[in-house]
């Protein structure tokens, strides 16, 4: 196994080059113009310890402080690149752990919130069904009332019909203020807590089965913990 370490081109920060694969690390400019792009070679010598070799006749390499072609080191070494003594750290060898966040918790979470809001449903269509029979209700008690005459029963049924009608009505009026802000404050309250663990933004109007579909976060992308 052979690592190459260089500077980035467009970036200008340290490239690790293990197996094929490239990875940047530090800030954006932090490597100076004299550390070339593959700079220095390092193979496992075993024991811990690893050969260091400059991969240009150009290229300066400084360990201890002394300049070198090619040496054995361990990682108790100090290893600088360039004239511009640009320290190497050891910790970019080692492989970035990558990060995850549990999403598992959310499935309660959608699970209330379709519950609480299937029922606002039902409510809703209980209070159209009912609305529709009171009218229904009404033009009967009115129908008999002209077909019985303008005796007492008339007034009896006319009377009824009146009083059902504006019940409903005062109801009715009542219903259609409650049931959209019991769905605002529930849709509201949804928002506040179907979030993404780690960056804390809303995962959307989505079943909790479509959005463990998804291998990350959209918007941190932090891989999910399913």
């Amino acid at each position: 196994m052979e690592i190459i370490i260089g500077r980035d081109q467009q970036t200008q920060k340290l490239c690790v080059i293990k197996d094929g694969n490239a990875r940047l690390c530090g800030q954006a400019g932090s490597v100076p113009m004299d550390v070339s792009r593959h700079h220095l070679s390092l193979q496992p010598a075993g024991n811990r310890k690893w050969t260091a070799k400059n991969l240009n006749e150009r290229n300066v390499t400084f360990v201890n402080g002394i300049a070198i072609e090619s040496k054995t080191i361990c990682e108790q070494d100090k290893v600088e690149l360039g004239n511009s003594h640009y320290l190497f750290s050891w910790d970019v060898l080692c492989e970035p752990t990558e990060e995850t966040v549990d999403i598992r918790p959310l499935q309660d979470i959608w699970q209330e919130y379709d519950r609480q809001r299937f029922e606002t449903q039902i409510a809703e269509r209980k209070f159209n069904a009912a609305r529709s029979a009171t009218g229904i209700i009404t033009m009967l008690a009115i129908a008999c009332s002209l077909i019985l005459g303008h005796g007492p029963v008339y007034l009896i049924l006319y009377t009824l019909a009146i009083g059902i009608s504006v019940a409903f009505t005062i109801v009715a009026y009542r219903k259609s203020t409650e049931i959209p802000k019991q769905q605002r404050d529930l849709n509201k309250q949804f928002q506040q807590r179907y979030l993404c663990p780690k960056c804390g933004h809303f995962m959307g109007f989505q079943d909790y089965d479509v959005l463990i579909q998804n291998d990350a976060c959209p918007y941190c992308k932090t891989k999910f913990k399913k």
